[in-house]
């Protein structure tokens, strides 16, 4: 299969590296000044798989036809990205791999059927042009049909990514798969920037650490009103569970003075769904407040092309 994959961050290397080791033809689409400095090779440091290389061609333009067109841009960033994507190039399939709620509906528009909503649980940070760090021993995609469950698009690709060593869980709809990452996500990415560490600093905060577990329980409760069911004593588990040395790109993008930041494409639809489904969510709030204050205390923003910079994790 032929991949393109929008967005050159520490998800789009690790998609991309894996995709070109499991025999897919893979072009990665980045910005100007990124390809400038870009070698044509995907470094890859990985306890998973071991320190690799692989030849990854770069275009800043995509206008030629492919099978799947991968979306690994950030949210604040995905509208410009698009305008890289000529008519020409008319994927079959369309798979973001954002993180959030709102970014279906403007990927609908554009592409209509052919997109299969996606959610990827890894942990990879870009450390510059081509170079990344694989810090998850894990690599899953979950996907779902958006507007047609016949389902033949997401066996497709559950193949590719079975032959690039991924795994893959096809959820019964696209809320699921949005959901179900942004449950974890979510309570993480605020506590972590609020803390202004990782989560070993939080959990050395008695206080954020209740505040963690709340917004944890809570985002399930917001989940739940939307159709989508998540055990929350599962997830408080799971973050327990987790290295302290857990963090998020969230954290490291407010700390490093990278803007706009995923802040409020985390926040905001979760919040607005729990003002109409008339779901309490004061630790979520409590959180959010703590977050947008440390984005407002951060030093001077980072210079645009300098995005990303300081790694991306997901």
């Amino acid at each position: 299969m032929r991949h393109a994959i929008l967005g050159a961050g520490g998800v789009g290397l690790a998609l991309g590296a894996a995709l070109t080791r499991g025999g897919h033809d893979v072009t990665l689409v980045m910005r100007e000044s990124t390809r400038a400095r870009y070698s044509g090779v995907i470094d890859v440091h990985s306890r998973l798989r071991g320190d690799h290389s692989v030849k990854a061609r770069a275009v800043d333009r995509l206008d030629e036809p492919v099978d799947v067109l991968w979306v690994t841009v950030k949210a604040p960033a995905l509208e410009a990205a698009l305008a890289r994507i000529a008519p020409s190039s008319a994927p079959g399939a369309v798979v973001p791999l954002l993180n959030g709620l709102d970014h279906p509906r403007l990927l609908r528009a554009r592409f209509g059927t052919r997109q299969v909503v996606g959610a990827i649980r890894v942990e990879a940070e870009r450390t510059g042009p081509g170079r990344v760090t694989w810090n998850s021993l894990f690599a899953e995609v979950g996907l779902a049909e958006d507007a047609d469950p016949g389902g033949t698009a997401v066996t497709s690709l559950a193949q590719a990514l079975a032959e690039s060593g991924i795994g893959c869980v096809h959820e019964p709809d696209a809320a699921s798969v949005l959901w179900r990452k942004l449950v974890l996500l979510l309570p993480l990415a605020l506590a972590t920037t609020a803390a202004d560490g990782p989560l070993g600093v939080v959990r050395r905060q008695a206080g954020l650490l209740t505040l963690l577990h709340g917004a944890a329980r809570e985002a399930c409760a917001v989940a739940a009103a939307d159709a989508v069911a998540v055990d929350d004593r599962n997830l408080v588990h799971t973050l327990d569970k987790l290295p302290g040395r857990t963090d998020t790109s969230l954290h490291r993008d407010v700390a490093a003075g990278v803007r706009p930041t995923e802040l409020a494409a985390l926040t905001e639809p979760v919040l607005r769904r729990a003002r109409e489904h008339h779901v309490p969510v004061p630790a979520i709030a409590e959180l959010a407040r703590r977050a947008a204050e440390r984005e407002r205390q951060a030093e001077t923003p980072a210079p645009h092309g300098s995005t990303y910079s300081n790694g991306e994790t997901s």
